[in-house]
């Protein structure tokens, strides 16, 4: 078996690399150990409303709800409201998850990338000290598939990247813990995705409620791993529920439990290999969100690759710009959303309190973490030596 290029992992980061390389022209095949592409599903299945100028998905049937904006409470539950009418395109779309990436997958396939389930990558496949390909078990058999360039999209653990030689290993303090229940016979109408902050509620991370519609909520916690214990996330969000009548009598149909990273990006580019999506740490610090910057990344990610095979040469250098491109296009948010996350740490209960009641009557610029950080120096002019990092960083970026 050849090809162009092997994708490790058919979420939505390798979906849209193996799309945009095979659109190019390039033989792609991509390999997954599930059975079924998007199930299982680990995510709160939030997305931004930018997608839709991407052109990337077809049809409706993925979006469960369309968001109005956010509301965030404090650990007093104060309320901070940003709305639609300053988010603009920043407003966000709740996910049917397994449809979402199943969708994305049918476009790799329309674009000529072919797929194999129930297909795990065991090690990479080298001569010389080149990697020319990965090793797979698929049910008892195992054997190899020869590329030119492989993919790393295998998720936060990442072994095709440490295979590779890149330090992937996250500290405890980079990684969230999550747990989440999927909750029917909600009572209980809304437009907005609700986050609860608070070092009791969710040491290190918070609490969210994504509805979905006809009843049907997303609830789950966050939880920093430097902070947590075995059963902690289960624990706290049970409380949660149980604190609010509105979840209280609601139907679980479905439990997920998993981890996200809230890390630095890390490198992503080594001679005949590239990281996208979770394995690049391409996850939003502080939401811990990535499905936009895995369809960003995906995308610029295959055409580098498309150009790659056109030109018959797979080294570092000629895959580079896909690492410059992710860092142009996004880079700099991770890197000022990591800030924000460090700094935040440092916030304790009465301090969040303090800043969220200075906040709830404000009316922002624009729904930016720029547009936040202004806000909070206006109010409380002690806190510009402490931000002033983030905000150079912000000012660089423009946003």
């Amino acid at each position: 078996m050849k090809y162009d290029v092997v994708v490790v992992g058919g979420g939505p980061a390798g979906s849209v690399t193996a799309r945009f390389a095979a659109e190019a022209g390039a033989k792609v095949l991509i390999v997954d150990r599930r059975p079924e592409i998007g199930i299982p599903v680990l995510c709160g299945e939030g997305i931004s409303q930018r997608i839709d100028g991407w052109g990337m998905l077809e049809g409706t049937d993925w979006i469960a709800s369309k968001m109005d904006g956010a509301k965030i409470f404090s650990p007093d539950d104060t309320l901070v409201t940003l709305s639609k009418e300053m988010a603009g395109n920043e407003t966000g779309y709740v996910v049917y998850r397994d449809r979402f990436d199943k969708e994305l997958a049918r476009q790799a396939g329309k674009a000529g990338a072919k797929l194999l389930l129930r297909t795990e990558a065991v090690g990479l496949k080298k001569k010389g000290g080149k990697i020319t390909g990965v090793e797979v078990r698929q049910d008892n058999d195992s054997f190899c598939i020869d590329a030119d360039i492989v993919v790393a999209a295998d998720g936060v653990e990442s072994q095709i990247g440490k295979w590779a030689g890149i330090k992937t290993t996250l500290k405890p303090s980079d990684l969230e813990t999550c747990f989440q229940y999927t909750l029917s016979n909600v009572d209980y109408e809304s437009d907005y995705c609700e986050f609860y902050l608070g070092k009791n509620r969710a040491p290190g991370g918070y609490i969210w409620s994504f509805p979905k519609g006809n009843g049907m909520f997303n609830v789950g916690i966050g939880i920093l791993a430097s902070l947590s214990t075995p059963g902690l996330p289960k624990k706290l969000i049970d409380q949660f529920i149980q604190k609010h009548p509105i979840y209280k009598n609601g139907t679980p149909v479905r439990v997920l439990s998993g981890a996200v990273p809230v890390a630095k990006p890390i490198e992503t580019v080594v001679d005949n290999l590239l990281l996208v999506g979770d394995s690049a740490r391409h996850s939003d610090p502080i939401t811990g969100g990535g499905l936009t910057t895995s369809l960003e990344g995906g995308k610029i990610a295959g055409e580098i690759i498309g150009q790659a095979v056109d030109k018959q040469q797979f080294n570092k250098e000629i895959l580079q710009p896909y690492e410059t491109g992710w860092k142009k296009t996004f880079g700099q948010k991770l890197l000022r959303n990591y800030l924000v996350k460090e700094i935040m740490l440092d916030f304790d209960d009465k301090t969040l309190n303090m800043l969220a009641d200075s906040l709830k009557n404000y009316k922002f610029e624009e729904f930016s973490t720029l547009s936040l950080v202004k806000a909070l120096v206006l109010k409380h002019p002690t806190l510009l030596m402490k931000l002033k990092p983030l905000m150079k960083l912000s000012e660089k970026k423009g946003k």
